[in-house]
């Protein structure tokens, strides 16, 4: 059989050759019942020439060399479902991803797209203490760790009541960037100075203080943003030079409290 000839017009009472037929007439789709049908008939298939195959209901073409399946070498659609998706495999051939679930995201594990439900929305970590007396005496001069007897929340132990109470501890799992707050009242005094401050690992990091006023209470108050490890422990320790014992305002957090709020790793 001779190649194709490509497109010719003919004119009315043109006698058609051998080649003619074979060149122009013999080259659309043939179709054969099988590859075994159609290689028995056409025995010098050429390069270009297609055969559709009923028993497969494939199309194919003569490379040159060889038939080759058209529906293969093409993309072969791999959608089942409605809002199915393709994606490229591992082996660059088209891949179906099946339709997710309602309110589910379209995401990437281990390279491949997948659906998953969304993550929810941030959840609070962290501990807010306090003491439940109404004043704790504090000495003239002296750093002092309140104890912290009573908790008003504790998301993940970072608190214990009895074992080192004056501590929030950093648990498992938790190291990261927190916000450290600490607040006391003192009782009216006019000599010295109140001061707040936050240890870390029983050294000082942070400190503010005040100066007193004779005839009102007097608040102090320290704040701080620190990174902090597992294990690693803050402390809020107050002082007053007044020149005597003087009364620290608690009352379970209303008002004096220790917070520590974690920001993120």
């Amino acid at each position: 059989m001779a190649a194709g000839l490509g497109f010719k017009d003919f004119t009315t009472g043109e006698v058609l050759t051998a080649a003619d037929v074979d060149g122009y007439l013999m080259q659309g789709v043939w179709v054969f019942a099988s590859a075994a049908t159609r290689d028995a008939a056409v025995t010098s298939p050429q390069e270009g020439n297609f055969a559709y195959l009923k028993d497969t209901n494939v199309t194919t073409y003569y490379t040159g060399s060889a038939w080759a399946n058209l529906d293969t070498t093409g993309m072969t659609n791999p959608m089942t479902t409605t809002g199915d998706t393709i994606y490229s495999s591992s082996g660059s051939t088209p891949a179906r991803l099946g339709i997710g679930s309602t309110g589910q995201v379209l995401t990437v594990a281990g390279g491949i797209p997948s659906w998953a439900t969304p993550a929810g929305g941030s959840t609070f970590v962290g501990c807010s203490i306090s003491n439940t007396n109404t004043s704790v005496s504090i000495s003239n001069a002296t750093n002092t760790k309140v104890a912290m007897n009573t908790e008003t929340f504790d998301t993940d132990g970072f608190h214990d009541n009895s074992t080192n109470n004056t501590r929030i501890t950093i648990p498992s799992g938790k190291a990261g960037k927190y916000l450290i707050n600490g607040s006391t009242f003192f009782a009216g005094n006019a000599t010295g100075e109140r001061t707040a401050y936050i240890f870390k690992n029983n050294a000082e990091v942070k400190a503010t203080f005040t100066v007193p006023n004779a005839s009102a209470n007097c608040n102090v108050f320290v704040t701080a943003v620190l990174d902090l490890a597992v294990a690693d422990y803050v402390e809020f320790v107050i002082r007053q030079n007044s020149g005597g014992a003087l009364n620290s305002q608690w009352e379970t957090g209303q008002y004096g409290w220790f917070d520590a709020t974690y920001l993120g790793a």
